[in-house]
């Protein structure tokens, strides 16, 4: 367990975590803004992810700031042997707790994880029209590397999907190179 000042701390998930993680999640669907999908998964379905997850594959990270879940990352590596180096980063935060920290703070988390068990590459999705999300990827090394034009369909409009990734060094894990 990690605390950012005296409000948050940044903590594994565990099983027991899946129902308060699943509120913050809908909470964070229900704008409509960030996600691509419809829904976050059921309860139900956190709670087996939770339980079956191998530690040197997946990372899931919860924040909670004064007693409630303000924040969740999720890291996971690919099986395929060739590109294990590289994990897909899912990050978001409750909106009353954006631009205090919170990511920043569990994004330094995940890259020790990373150094750790041997991920070299962050990748992740955003919308292009996060542009808080864009700048704070990029403020912390993260570059673009792609771009999906129209590829988010919004009613009568689309919006281009961004695909960004970070290289890890040996000065992501709080070490020096």
């Amino acid at each position: 367990m990690q605390r950012t000042g005296s409000q948050v701390l940044v903590r594994g998930a565990t099983p027991n975590d899946a129902g308060e993680l699943y509120h913050l999640q809908a909470a964070i669907y229900r704008e409509s803004r960030w996600f691509i999908g419809d829904s976050p998964p059921s309860p139900e379905s956190l709670t087996r992810r939770l339980r079956s997850t191998d530690p040197k594959m997946s990372l899931y990270l919860i924040a909670v700031c004064n007693d409630e879940f303000c924040g969740w990352l999720e890291l996971h590596r690919l099986h395929p042997s060739k590109v294990r180096h590289v994990a897909i980063l899912t990050l978001a935060v409750g909106s009353a707790w954006r631009r205090r920290g919170v990511a920043r703070e569990m994004l330094a988390r995940s890259y020790r994880w990373g150094i750790r068990v041997g991920v070299g590459k962050i990748s992740l999705n955003v919308r292009a029209e996060n542009r808080a999300a864009v700048a704070l990827y990029q403020d912390q090394g993260f570059v673009l590397e792609g771009c999906e034009r129209n590829h988010i369909r919004l009613g009568d409009r689309f919006e281009d999907n961004l695909i960004m990734a970070k290289f890890l060094s040996r000065g992501d894990d709080g070490v020096g190179s």
